[in-house]
């Protein structure tokens, strides 16, 4: 059997970009400037709960080309996340989380979350989603 290098693992390579101690505190980092909370829902943790509630959505994923920083990530519950995964959900140019999908809802639940839900988002600007981020992700489902 010839000596192979063993540094990079089973030989699968190396993914450039990504290296997954940096998803972690990536993660926490979003935690913390999404104060513990959803960005569609406004839901709030305790910090120490909010790793079993939260996730960090990624608007271009790690497979499209997509990186892990603020202006391509969100923080969201888990059925949130499930929802904007399928295009279920999706998230306009000025920060409002709507459905393309107006039958999966029965009513709005205030009469302003007709157009959309304005998102809960850090109150560093620099720190939003960058639009260019979210026209991908709904260019993903056709949504424009």
């Amino acid at each position: 059997m010839a000596d192979r290098d063993r540094s990079i693992g089973f030989a699968e390579g190396v993914q450039r970009g990504f290296a997954l101690d940096d998803a972690v505190p990536f993660r926490q980092f979003m935690l913390e400037i999404y104060d513990y909370r959803c960005a569609v829902t406004g839901q709030a943790y305790a910090s120490d709960e909010a790793d079993q509630h939260l996730e960090v959505f990624l608007f271009q994923p790690l497979g499209h080309g997509g990186q892990m920083a603020p202006g391509n990530a969100v923080v969201v519950d888990p059925v949130v996340a499930g929802l904007l995964g399928k295009g279920h959900l999706l998230i306009s140019d000025d920060y409002r989380a709507y459905t393309s999908h107006p039958e999966i809802v029965s009513e709005p639940v205030e009469p302003s979350d007709a157009h959309g839900r304005n998102m809960v988002l850090p109150g560093n600007v620099s720190l939003w989603p960058q639009r260019d981020m979210v026209g991908y992700h709904r260019s993903l489902f056709r949504a424009q």
